[in-house]
């Protein structure tokens, strides 16, 4: 976190070094330098500055938005542009790459942006240039306003999250950077580039309004700064071409907005008359308000005969609230399970979730829920000494401490949900797996030196293969054990009937993110990394690798041996689950592996990767703790974790779910639109007459 700020707070104060140092070479001519102009600054553009810079509280509402909005909605505009403009991107970096390149232009990316923005807000201000302060406050405040749609709406995701050869330099170069940008920047806003856009449109608002060339110096630099910068955007992995295109055209938009509006909103908001205004109602209150009224009526008298106009407003205003109702529902598919009051542990599978709760009197609470009716069933059980564990299938569950296993099966009755049978093992238990083909359940049990296969009846047949093995999982008739060799961990893979037998060696290197943690003296010790756990659905393998600094997902294909690491390898991730093609797991998104495990941010995020997209999506953007994501039926289920309050299940739909609420609302705003479009046509017709 603290490195993270630093380099932060390194291009922040770098940027204000480079705009106040630059000042004497594109100040007008006229202009002078003296330091009582930079404390009058701000008494007399106050209402400017707040405007510029409340766009920035605002990217922050509103990257938090589009994230929620990607996670629920999945919209993703990113494979049409790239059928578009293809590898265009992927070859100018292969072209141009180099080491030097990668530190230049990171740096130049975010601290030559923040300098010229910081630069055009200020010059104008400095130098008492109001004419051009209006239009160029107004400009950089429309660019963003007219972009915001296309973030919420039109996901276009960067170039190097997307075409596979593609580096996202910038974000990777150093693990401080790399958690910097992680949190800023939710990676799907690239269409279009502020990058591009704002500079731009200070560009045009130059050309448009300084008759006399006075800011001619200034002009021509930010016309170069924009050539560098839509090099840099492509070369780092960051844009597309057609984000820059979009940038142009959204400064244009900004511009022209800038140009019909400046007159009306600094009348209202210009600090001269807040200063004038202010005198008159300390001096004469009653006044005041006689004056406020009249103006008041003025303002509503145009609205008493509507004209097409106001038509048109009422008709985009209702368009606009309605949509921003379907949007909330779009937005908040996150729902917590109202029942599980105490929730510590959960483990899923299909329909059903498990819950275990340990209440204030220390008792142990054991609930299966169906989250599909939201029906509950509570678990007969004999008092646990330790809380148990749990683990699921298709068919059932179990719950096991260190010496006992209780199995469950999943069925649609009432009341008390009893055991099937259970198990009382010699060993020691140290974890298990359900193994359900048809009607045939098997437990493997994992003990300290040995796994066994233990039927329903309690007959235990241990496989001799699997010594020293370290976690085991199972799918239908398919077993899966983790086992350690001198070349590093291998998964060993069987089934029931022995027909298949193979292993795999685990494939956790990533050269790339070894190189940046090298840099930083981190090593990854491969040869003695281990699998901490296991699981397993189908064909599909995901195994957590114990590299010592980190924990690494790798998702193997069972069938071809094919390794594919789960989210970013920088990352700490962990606790997998997986059905249905989607696989769930946790991310500490803000992981640095050179501080100590007590000193770490602890908060994880819930991820979801779909195999058959290829693609990750999080799903979750808070300060709080996330724990155990289970991949159920439609949905996948989370316990979330506050310090100051009780834990939460939450239950996160994979389907788009509208409130019935807003079925009345669309039908209603249907209603609504057949008379307002009649009026309107009226209006229209009559307008166009006289």
């Amino acid at each position: 976190m603290v490195a993270e700020t630093g380099i932060y707070i390194t291009w922040v104060t770098g940027a204000i070094i480079l705009s106040l140092a630059s000042m004497p070479i594109f100040k007008p001519p006229y202009a002078k330098l003296t330091i009582d102009g930079f404390i009058d600054m701000f008494r007399r553009y106050w209402a400017h500055i707040i405007l510029v810079f409340s766009v920035y509280v605002w990217k922050d509402i509103f990257d938090g938005l589009d994230r929620s909005i990607m996670a629920n909605t999945r919209i993703d505009m990113t494979p049409y542009v790239y059928a578009i403009e293809g590898d265009v991107v992927l070859w100018v970096q292969e072209g141009f790459r180099s080491f030097l390149l990668d530190q230049f232009f990171t740096h130049f990316y975010v601290m030559g942006f923040m300098s010229v923005t910081f630069s055009s807000l200020i010059y104008p201000i400095y130098f008492d240039d109001r004419h051009m302060a209006d239009r160029v406050c107004l400009s950089i405040f429309w660019v963003y306003i007219l972009a915001l749609p296309f973030y919420i709406l039109f996901n276009v995701r960067v170039t190097g999250d997307h075409i596979p050869a593609m580096a996202t330099i910038a974000y990777d170069l150093t693990p401080e950077i790399h958690n910097w940008f992680t949190r800023i920047d939710p990676f799907t806003n690239g269409m279009p580039s502020l990058h591009i856009g704002l500079p731009f449109a200070v560009w045009l608002t130059l050309q448009k309004w300084d008759e006399d060339g006075r800011w001619a110096k200034f002009s021509n630099f930010i016309l170069l700064f924009i050539s560098v910068t839509a090099f840099t955007i492509i070369y780092l992995g960051i844009h597309w071409l057609l984000d820059i295109i979009g940038g142009m055209l959204i400064a244009m938009l900004a511009v022209q907005m800038s140009q019909k509006t400046h007159k009306s909103i600094w009348n209202i908001f210009d600090e001269r008359r807040f200063s004038h205004r202010l005198a008159r109602i300390l001096d004469n209150p009653r006044d005041s308000i006689s004056s406020s009224i009249e103006l008041f009526k003025k303002l509503i008298e145009p609205y008493q005969e509507p004209s097409k106009k106001q038509t048109s407003l009422f008709i985009a205003t209702l368009l606009i609230s309605t949509s921003g109702i379907l949007l909330w529902d779009a937005t908040h598919q996150n729902l917590p399970l109202e029942g599980a009051e105490w929730p510590t542990s959960t483990a899923g599978s299909g329909e059903w979730l498990i819950t275990i709760e340990e209440l204030p009197d220390e008792t142990i609470f054991v609930a299966a829920w169906n989250t599909t009716s939201l029906d509950n069933r509570t678990i007969s059980t004999k008092p646990w000494a330790t809380t148990p564990k749990v683990t699921t299938s298709d068919l059932g569950f179990a719950l096991f401490t260190n010496e006992r296993i209780d199995y469950f099966e999943f069925d649609d009755g009432k009341g008390i949900l009893q055991p099937l049978f259970k198990i009382y093992p010699e060993d020691i238990i140290l974890d298990i797996s359900i193994a359900a083909d048809n009607d045939e359940v098997n437990i493997m049990i994992l003990h300290d030196n040995l796994i066994k296969i233990v039927n329903k009846n309690g007959e235990g047949i241990p496989i001799p293969e699997a010594l020293n093995s370290t976690a085991i999982t199972s799918s239908n008739n398919m077993i899966a054990w983790a086992s350690n060799s001198t070349f590093g961990p291998i998964v060993n893979i069987t089934s029931l009937d022995y027909l298949i037998n193979t292993n795999i060696e685990i494939k956790s290197k990533d050269l790339l993110s070894d190189q940046t943690l090298l840099s930083d003296d981190i090593v990854l010790d491969y040869k003695n990394s281990t699998i901490s756990k296991l699981e397993m659905d189908g064909n599909w393998l995901v195994a957590v690798v114990d590299l010592g600094p980190i924990d690494r997902l790798i998702l193997i294909d069972i069938l071809t041996g094919n390794q594919t690491i789960l989210g970013d390898p920088l990352w700490q991730s962990s606790s997998p689950s997986i059905s249905d093609n989607n696989i769930a797991f946790l991310q500490i998104s803000g992981w640095n592996p050179t501080l100590t495990i007590d000193d770490q941010p602890n908060n994880n995020d819930v991820w979801l990767y779909n195999m058959e997209t290829n693609l990750s999506t999080q799903l979750t953007f808070d300060q709080v703790n996330e724990q155990h994501p289970q991949v159920l039926k439609g949905s996948v289920a989370w316990l979330e974790t506050r310090p100051s309050s009780s834990p939460v299940l939450i239950v996160h739909s994979l389907e788009e779910i509208f409130q019935p609420y807003s079925s009345v609302v669309i039908q209603t705003a249907i209603l609504m639109l057949i008379p307002l479009i009649f009026v309107w046509s009226s209006q229209s017709i009559k307008e166009n007459k006289t």
